[in-house]
């Protein structure tokens, strides 16, 4: 008879609609040979495609597929009603979260999980960045993954780090001692409002390149990538909230003033500098691949991004659907 080895690490993916790229998830999971033993506990979120059977044909060892089926009256979106499903149903005292359209490269679950399974810490974020990058749109998100997270790292010592549930790891009790969702709340960022919580419990979490970022499927549109950022805009005040949106300003503002004087001229072209530097800087040390001339026009675009979000907002398009549901922002 041959006994069941419990797993050290529980892999979580919820997904909705998924088929296009949950083969591709799991079969880069499948490949991590140096890794803790491990499940995968997907939850699917009401998919109407083929996510399932293409999940299953991938035959992973250690796979268990899961139906959420949400709760309307409740106050969490269906993506935490789902998280919150899977992280209960996790075995193994280590979660490791994933997306379902993500290739996770060699050496990543030992990475993610390594440290808290030693003991050196109770949670670990890592980067992601956006592939195929073919797309104008793709270049702009591989700079913006790597500025989150380097400027996320930056001010993790002071409780204020966020992370990606596309590349996240943390001691399976944590979740019922900060209450589970329940206890944050409903929240459209459900990572950033996971890590606050945690970081509120007093829980230091470490920033790690690991073997490299975990490679997630782009926006395919300028549209999408407005919604996208409209629901990623929506978490309350906040430290980090505060340093991603201060500092571009300083840039708009320095481009305002250049026209009335050398020396106001020399302060934006040292600031543009600056933040082209910093950027370049953020996407070489999460170990992303720089594309084209991303890290040079990312603040420019991001500007303009801002704008064609207010506009949207203005015109009462502040809506953005998640998990296959439309919410207010």
């Amino acid at each position: 008879m041959t006994r069941e080895i419990a797993p050290q690490v529980s892999v979580v993916i919820t997904t909705h609609n998924e088929e296009a790229g949950i083969a591709g998830t799991l079969d880069s999971l499948k490949a991590q040979t140096d890794a803790p033993e491990f499940e995968v506990v997907m939850v699917d979120d009401r998919s109407t495609d083929a996510t399932i059977a293409r999940a299953e044909a991938v035959r992973l060892a250690g796979l268990r597929v899961l139906h959420n089926a949400p709760d309307p009256a409740s106050a969490l979106t269906t993506r935490q009603q789902a998280l919150d499903l899977a992280f209960r149903a996790a075995k193994a005292p280590v979660i490791v979260t994933l997306d379902g359209d993500s290739t996770v490269p060699q050496g990543w679950v030992a990475a993610m999980a390594g440290p808290i399974l030693a003991g050196d810490g109770p949670a670990v974020a890592g980067p992601i960045t956006f592939a195929p990058p073919t797309t104008a749109v793709a270049r702009w998100q591989i700079a913006d993954a790597a500025y989150y997270f380097e400027v996320a790292a930056r001010l993790a010592p002071y409780g204020a780090g966020g992370v990606f549930f596309g590349s996240f790891a943390f001691r399976a009790d944590l979740y019922t001692d900060i209450g589970g969702f329940d206890a944050i709340g409903g929240a459209l960022t459900e990572d950033l409002a996971f890590a606050r919580a945690l970081q509120a419990a007093g829980h230091r979490i470490a920033f790690v390149p690991g073997p490299g970022p975990v490679e997630v499927a782009p926006c395919p549109s300028r549209d999408a990538l407005i919604d996208r950022t409209i629901r990623v805009s929506a978490g309350p005040p906040s430290l980090l909230a505060a340093v991603l949106s201060i500092w571009p300003l300083t840039l708009m503002l320095t481009a305002l003033l250049a026209p009335f004087g050398p020396g106001l001229l020399a302060l934006f072209v040292l600031r543009f500098a600056a933040g082209a530097a910093f950027v370049r800087y953020a996407i070489k040390r999460t170990g992303a691949v720089a594309r084209g001339l991303n890290w040079l026009t990312y603040e420019i675009l991001a500007i303009g991004l801002a704008l064609s979000v207010l506009a949207r907002i203005r015109q009462g398009g502040a809506k953005t659907n998640w998990g296959g549901q439309n919410y207010d922002r």
